[in-house]
C-alpha cells in the first residue's frame, strides 16, 4: 500500500466523498478521496417522539443509520438522549433537515448548520489543514492518516505562491466585465515577475499555461472573490477559453461562478491583511489561522475572527461529546440598569502626567494580560453568570485560550534568540503576529451577539480583573516608592530618582508574584514626554497613547504621532524624528527644556526655509493611503479618491485594497480633482503646494515642542483649530472685533 509524506493543502467535500490535496515532500501535488457520510442529531419532544422517529427514519433509504445516544446539549453540560443519524450523502442530508424542520415531533436539531468540510475535519479526519501528514492509501482512496508532530517547526509548509493582478481596458470607473476587455496581467512566481499584454485571447491563454507550467499551490490576487476571478471567468467565456486553472479538469464555459469550482486543488486567497499578507503573516502565519480555527486554508483567510473562534470551539466541543446547537446570536441576560454601568467599564486607564520632561521612566507591560486572565480565573462562556463564578477548571475557552498562548509565547521567545531579518526570525514574528492576532478576536468577540455562544457577562468580567489588576499594581508600586505616570490596560509607566534596570525589574518581579501574572521591563526610557489632547487648544486634555521618548540605549520611540502614521509622507516623517533626536541630545530635562528646545526651533525653521525653496525631492513629499472602497461608493472626494480618478481616468486599473500615492498640489482649489495630482512616474509637471507641506511640518513641529510654548504663531502663521467649534468661536471674535472697529470709527467720525 503507497504512503506519502506531506503538508494537508486543501479539503472539500462534494456528494458523499471528501477531498484532501496533499503537498508532498517531493513538491507534487497528491489528490485522495475519502468516504464522507452527514451526521445531525434530533432531540425528539418526548421519549414516544423517539420511537416514532426511528421508525420513520428506517423506509427512507438515504439513512444509513439511526440511533439513540446520550449526549450534552449546552456548555452547561446537561445530558439528553438525541436521535442521531447518518445518511448517505449532502443531497441527502438537506432533504432530512428541511424535513425534520417541520416534524411536530421535533424540538431541536443539532450539528446542522456547521459546514460538511467542518464536519469532516472535526468528527472524521481529526488533523488541522495545514499539518504535516503521513497518509496511506489504495487506488487514491485513503486508508490511514496520521498527523506528524511539527508543533516546534519554524518554517511553514512550502506551499507555492503565484500572485496576479490584472488590468482592464475600461472606459468608465466601474469594470463591465461583459465589454471592458483585459489589456493586461501582472504575474510574480517567487522571485519571478511577468508582465502579459496584447491581444486578450493570448493573454488569457498565455496566463492558463503558466499556470499550468509553475503549478502553484496559492493562487493570490485582490479582491479574488468579488472581482479578479469572475473577471476573468467572464472574458474566458467571451474568448471561448476552455482550461481550467485547477489541477482538477473543468471546462469554465459550463461554470456559473469561478470559485472554488474552476481552481480544484489549489487555494484563492485575497490579497491584503485579510487573506495572504507577505509583509505581515504570510504562509507561517496563515497556517497559525487555519489550524487554529481548524479549517482550510482559503476559509481560515476569509472568515471574520468571530467564526475562526467559533470553528474551534465546536471542534473541541465535539471532541468532549457535545452537540452543536444552531447559531441563533446571543442575548444578553436581563439585568437591573445599575448593574449593566457598573460592569461595563472597560479597561482602566490612569491619566498621564502631561507638562514635563520625565526622565529615568520604566514602561512595565503584562504579557498578554487578558489571555492569562481567562486562564488563571478560569473564565469561560458556562462559568460567569450573574450569580458570580462557578469554580471550574474545565471551561472551554481556557482551554483553546490556552493552547494558542503557550504556542505564541513559544515562538515569540524562540524569535529572541534568532538573528534579526533572518528567515527563521521572520517566520517565528510571523506565527507570533497571527497568534496575537487570534488571542485578541477571543477576547474581543465574546460578547458579540453573532457569537454562537456569546457571553458579555464573561467580556465584563474580564475587563473587571484587568480593572482590578491595574489598581492592585498601582497600589503595589506606590507603596515601594514609585511614582506613576501613566497606565492603560495591561501597562503602567512609573519612574522612581535615581532607580537603576535592575530596580525596575525587582519591581516587575514582585508585581507578577503578587497579581500573579507575568510582568516585565519592556522598554526604559531616559526621557518620556507625554502629550496632551491635539484637539484641545488648551493643551491641558490629557491622550492616551500619544508619547514619545528616547530609550536609554539611544533609540527613539513613538506612539501616536506624525511619525508612525502610514499616510505621514516621508519628508514628515523624517523631519520629526530628526526633531525629536535634536531635543533629547542632552544628558538632563535642564537641558532639554532649554538648549534642546532652542536648537529644535532652529532646526523648524532650517526644514521650513528648505521646503519653501524647493530644496525637498519630490518623492519624499508623496502621501500614500489605501483604497477601501470602489471609486463609485465614495460620496465624498477625499485627496486619495481624487488621485485614484485621475488615474482610472487614464486607462489605470484601480481597485479597493490598492494603495494610492499623491502630491498635494493646490489644496485649496474649489476643484478636489484639482487639489492633487497622482505620484505615477512623474516627468516634471507636479508642482508641489508648498503651504500645504509648510502646515503639514508645522503640525509635526508642534505635537513634539507644545509642551515648551512652542505655537506656529511665532511664524505669523493662523493658529490652527482641531474642531469646527473652536473654529466658529473664533470667526465670531474676528467679527465682534470688526464690529467693535467700525463703532468706534463711526463715533469718532465728523459726519
Amino acid at each position: 500500500m503507497p504512503s506519502s509524506i506531506g503538508w494537508l493543502l486543501d479539503v472539500y467535500v462534494t456528494g458523499n466523498e471528501a477531498i484532501l490535496w496533499i503537498k508532498t515532500e517531493e513538491g507534487g501535488a497528491l489528490r485522495i478521496t475519502d468516504s464522507y457520510h452527514p451526521e445531525l442529531y434530533v432531540l425528539p419532544k418526548g421519549s414516544s417522539e423517539a420511537h416514532s422517529l426511528l421508525r420513520g427514519l428506517s423506509d427512507v433509504p438515504s439513512v444509513i443509520r439511526s440511533e439513540v445516544v446520550s449526549k450534552k446539549i449546552n456548555l452547561q453540560g446537561d445530558s439528553k438522549e438525541l436521535v442521531h443519524i447518518a445518511v448517505e450523502d449532502i443531497a441527502s442530508f438537506r432533504y432530512i433537515r428541511q424535513t425534520l424542520e417541520g416534524s411536530s415531533l421535533v424540538q431541536e436539531l443539532f450539528d446542522v448548520d456547521l459546514l460538511h468540510v467542518q464536519k469532516y475535519l472535526f468528527q472524521n479526519l481529526r488533523v488541522e489543514p495545514t499539518s504535516k501528514v503521513v497518509v496511506s492509501y489504495h487506488n487514491n482512496r485513503l486508508s490511514s492518516i496520521e498527523k506528524v508532530d511539527d508543533y516546534y517547526e519554524i518554517q511553514p509548509p512550502p506551499f507555492s505562491i503565484l500572485s496576479f493582478d490584472l488590468h482592464a481596458s475600461a472606459n468608465s470607473l466601474t469594470t463591465n466585465w461583459k465589454v471592458d476587455h483585459i489589456g493586461s496581467v501582472e504575474v510574480k512566481f517567487g522571485r519571478e515577475q511577468f508582465v502579459l499584454d496584447g491581444e486578450e485571447k493570448n493573454i488569457l491563454g498565455e496566463f492558463a499555461e503558466m499556470i499550468q507550467r509553475f503549478d502553484p499551490d496559492f493562487l493570490v490576487a485582490p479582491q479574488c472573490d468579488s472581482v479578479t476571478f469572475p473577471f476573468l471567468l467572464e472574458r474566458c467565456k467571451a474568448n471561448s477559453i476552455q482550461r481550467g486553472l485547477g489541477r482538477e479538469l473543468v471546462n469554465p464555459i459550463h461554470l456559473g461562478k469561478p470559485l472554488p469550482y474552476w481552481i480544484r486543488g489549489r487555494v484563492s486567497l485575497d490579497y491584503g491583511r485579510y487573506g495572504y499578507a507577505e509583509d505581515e503573516w504570510g504562509i507561517a502565519g496563515l497556517a497559525e489561522r487555519a489550524r487554529f480555527a481548524f479549517l482550510p486554508p482559503g476559509l481560515a483567510a476569509r472568515w471574520s475572527a468571530n467564526r475562526t473562534t467559533d470553528s474551534r470551539l465546536c471542534y473541541e466541543l465535539l471532541q468532549r461529546g457535545y452537540v452543536i446547537p444552531k447559531n441563533a446570536g446571543y442575548h444578553d441576560f436581563i439585568r437591573p440598569i445599575q448593574q449593566v454601568t457598573e460592569r461595563d467599564r472597560g479597561g482602566m486607564i490612569i491619566s498621564p502626567r502631561i507638562g514635563d520632561v520625565h526622565e529615568n521612566v520604566a514602561e512595565l507591560d503584562y504579557e498578554s494580560q487578558y489571555p492569562n486572565l481567562i486562564i488563571k480565573e478560569g473564565l469561560s462562556f458556562e462559568t460567569v453568570t450573574p450569580y458570580g463564578i462557578s469554580e471550574t477548571d474545565k471551561g472551554i475557552l481556557p482551554a483553546i485560550t490556552k493552547k494558542a498562548l503557550s504556542r505564541r509565547l513559544h515562538f515569540k521567545g524562540l524569535r529572541k534568540n534568532l538573528a534579526i531579518e533572518s528567515d527563521d526570525w521572520r517566520w517565528a514574528e510571523q506565527r507570533q503576529i497571527a497568534l496575537k492576532f487570534i488571542l485578541v478576536c477571543i477576547y474581543g468577540t465574546l460578547g458579540s451577539c453573532w457569537n454562537r455562544f456569546g457571553n458579555v457577562l464573561t467580556f465584563e468580567e474580564i475587563n473587571l480583573k484587568s480593572r482590578e489588576t491595574m489598581i492592585e499594581t498601582k497600589n503595589i508600586a506606590q507603596s515601594e516608592g514609585f511614582q506613576i505616570l501613566y497606565g492603560d490596560t495591561d501597562s503602567i509607566f512609573v519612574k522612581s530618582e535615581g532607580a537603576t534596570e535592575e530596580v525596575y525589574m525587582k519591581l516587575a518581579a514582585l508585581l507578577t508574584e503578587k497579581t500573579r501574572l507575568p510582568i516585565s521591563l519592556t522598554h526604559h526610557y531616559k526621557f518620556l514626554l507625554l502629550l496632551p489632547l491635539e484637539a484641545d487648544p488648551s493643551g491641558i486634555m490629557e491622550a492616551q497613547k500619544h508619547y514619545f521618548g528616547k530609550l536609554t540605549n539611544g533609540e527613539i520611540l513613538t506612539r501616536g504621532i506624525e511619525v508612525r502614521r502610514h499616510d505621514s509622507p516621508r519628508f514628515i516623517k523624517d523631519f520629526q524624528l530628526g526633531l525629536i533626536t535634536i531635543l533629547f541630545n542632552h544628558e538632563s530635562a535642564g537641558a532639554v527644556k532649554s538648549k534642546g528646545y532652542e536648537t529644535a526651533q532652529d532646526f523648524v525653521t532650517h526644514c521650513l526655509d528648505d521646503l519653501m525653496e524647493g530644496k525637498i525631492p519630490l518623492e519624499d513629499l508623496v502621501v500614500s493611503r489605501i483604497l477601501r472602497r470602489s471609486l463609485t461608493s465614495y460620496k465624498s472626494i477625499f485627496p486619495h479618491v481624487s488621485a485614484a480618478i485621475q488615474l482610472a481616468s487614464q486607462g489605470k486599473s484601480i481597485k479597493p485594497g490598492d494603495t494610492i500615492d499623491f502630491i498635494h498640489t493646490d489644496a485649496k482649489h474649489h476643484n478636489p480633482l484639482r487639489r492633487v495630482a497622482p505620484y505615477d512616474s512623474p516627468d516634471g509637471r507636479i508642482h508641489e503646494d508648498r503651504d500645504k507641506y509648510r502646515e503639514m511640518i508645522l503640525d509635526a513641529a508642534e505635537t513634539v515642542l507644545s509642551t515648551f510654548g512652542f505655537s506656529r504663531e511665532v511664524y505669523g502663521f493662523q493658529k490652527k483649530f482641531n474642531n469646527w467649534i473652536d473654529e466658529l468661536w473664533e470667526e465670531r471674535r474676528r467679527e465682534m472685533g470688526m464690529e467693535a472697529s467700525t463703532e468706534e470709527w463711526d463715533a469718532e467720525s465728523p459726519v
